[in-house]
């Protein structure tokens, strides 16, 4: 009986320290020349666009470009909707994707991609009908997924443009944006966390209101 005690302890340990080592970083690249990248989760601004490390899981975050025009909450703008943990069970660890559920609205291409795990899975959307973000909340293939420690991510704002080339969005609606990539990248899915991401997704858009006036970047 003692020795099954501790055996339960020294797992419980084990898993306490797991816990205390879990690790990611989120890094920014903001090639269209204007706005802030912002990391936000819940009411607070972890970044904008400085490295950031969580010691622990990183969980319902969202990442947008801040251009002037944009809700705290990204409304009106590309969103980045973000979760990364170690998986405790199949199915349970990382799950990243692009959103443009209205109040959303694409403002500029973006592209995510894990690397330190799963490198180079992620997704490209580079226009506003892009086939790799949520328009409705039952798109869960665009959800891309990732079952390895300690992974971490990169976030680009017009990839593959140069700031020579990137429009602000209020300087012109007929100047060409950007020279995107034609093909998006490979991108899993994870059917055993849709229900648990739309549940996320569907709070924070009740607490979304129309976008009808520009605010201050925060």
């Amino acid at each position: 009986m003692a020795l099954s005690f501790l055996s339960v302890l020294a797992t419980l340990f084990a898993l306490f320290v797991c816990i205390l080592a879990e690790k990611h970083t989120v890094t920014f690249e903001n090639n269209c020349g204007f706005g802030t990248p912002r990391l936000i989760q819940g009411p607070k601004t972890l970044s904008t666009g400085d490295v950031f490390t969580s010691d622990g899981p990183l969980t319902s975050a969202i990442s947008y470009l801040q251009t002037g025009d944009c809700g705290f909450d990204g409304i009106g703008c590309s969103l980045v909707e973000l979760t990364l943990i170690n998986p405790t069970c199949p199915g349970c660890g990382s799950s990243t994707d692009i959103s443009l559920i209205p109040p959303l609205a694409f403002s500029v291409p973006v592209d995510f991609a894990y690397y330190g795990g799963c490198d180079g899975l992620g997704a490209t959307c580079s226009t506003a009908n892009c086939k790799t973000a949520f328009f409705v909340p039952d798109d869960n293939q665009v959800q891309v997924a990732c079952q390895d420690n300690d992974v971490n991510l990169k976030i680009t704002f017009c990839p593959n443009t140069t700031s020579s080339t990137a429009v602000h969005p209020e300087v012109t609606t007929t100047a060409t944006v950007a020279k995107t990539s034609s093909s998006a990248k490979p991108v899993a899915t994870a059917p055993s966390k849709a229900k648990v991401c739309n549940a996320r997704r569907a709070e924070r858009l009740s607490r979304r209101t129309p976008h009808k006036a520009k605010r201050r970047p925060h």
